[in-house]
């Protein structure tokens, strides 16, 4: 019996004190693990295994693709306390295309260079230590000008790079586990993450400032969306083997986060 008191006594304390708990002490959720592991105390990491990623280039390059030079932001007339005003999720779109100056101006607010200084070009979304993990895909459906098919923004030269053409909406409305508001827009934005790029630094807990970074992006393109007069809705569930291997990226080193369908209202 008193060992069985003692017992519970431990465990009430480890509970309450997670910083004394390890993987043997208390059964965490993935969830929790990843938080606890990747949390500082005085002695430096909590986790055991906490690793530096590989040293990646800072910009991510199709040097075999067809490239298409966008032409200078068009931006839209609202102010951007209006914007996070008449801020909603929109899914379902008019069948009307998108400007590509539009689509300049919405990718360039994600992820373009706004500004360069000492040396170093800074973008339009913060990022920890300016390593910029996040990439940009867009798959086009209705652009004037541009050929549907599936593209990546070039950051460094604020170009689009052609990697497959033809309609995908189809493809990519089933990775969205057939959610209405994938896969019936103009134009779709995928936003994906090479990890290695924040993780290279800030080892594993990389991963946390790479999350906070999407989300940064994905509202700065929500708001510039709303600022144009056309609706999108954040998308985060999605069936991820299917998503990446449309994009053509191996869930690993770069890994698709979220979805933002695109239209007019």
């Amino acid at each position: 019996m008193k060992n069985y008191l003692c017992s519970i006594v431990l465990t009430a304390i480890i509970i309450c004190n997670p910083c004394l708990a390890n993987e043997g002490d208390i059964n965490m959720s993935i969830g929790e693990k990843f938080h606890f592991e990747t949390s500082y105390s005085d002695q430096g990491y909590k986790g055991k295994d906490v690793r530096y990623g590989k040293n990646i280039p800072l910009y991510k390059e199709y040097p075999n693709c067809k490239k298409i030079k966008l032409p200078k932001p068009e931006p839209g007339s609202m102010n951007v306390e209006s914007a996070i005003t008449n801020r909603r999720s929109v899914r379902y779109f008019k069948d009307e295309a998108i400007k590509l100056g539009h689509l300049s101006q919405i990718l360039f607010s994600g992820a373009g260079i706004t500004y360069t200084r000492s040396g170093l070009a800074l973008r339009a979304a913060p990022s920890g230590g300016a390593l910029y993990p996040i990439e940009l895909y867009v798959v086009v459906n209705n652009v004037d000008t541009l050929e549907k098919g599936l593209y990546h923004y070039q950051v460094k030269d604020s170009s689009l790079a052609l990697i497959k053409a033809g309609d995908f909406n189809k493809d990519i409305h089933i990775a969205s586990h057939e959610q209405a508001a994938v896969g019936n827009s103009p134009i779709t934005i995928i936003i994906t993450a090479r990890f290695e790029r924040s993780t290279r630094k800030y080892t594993d807990r990389g991963y946390r400032y790479t999350y906070i970074e999407c989300g940064a992006v994905g509202e700065n393109i929500f708001l510039q969306t709303i600022s144009m007069g056309l609706g999108t809705v954040m998308v985060g569930a999605f069936n991820d083997d299917k998503l990446n291997d449309f994009v053509g990226i191996d869930g690993v080193e770069e890994a698709a986060l979220l979805i933002m369908p695109i239209g007019r209202l």
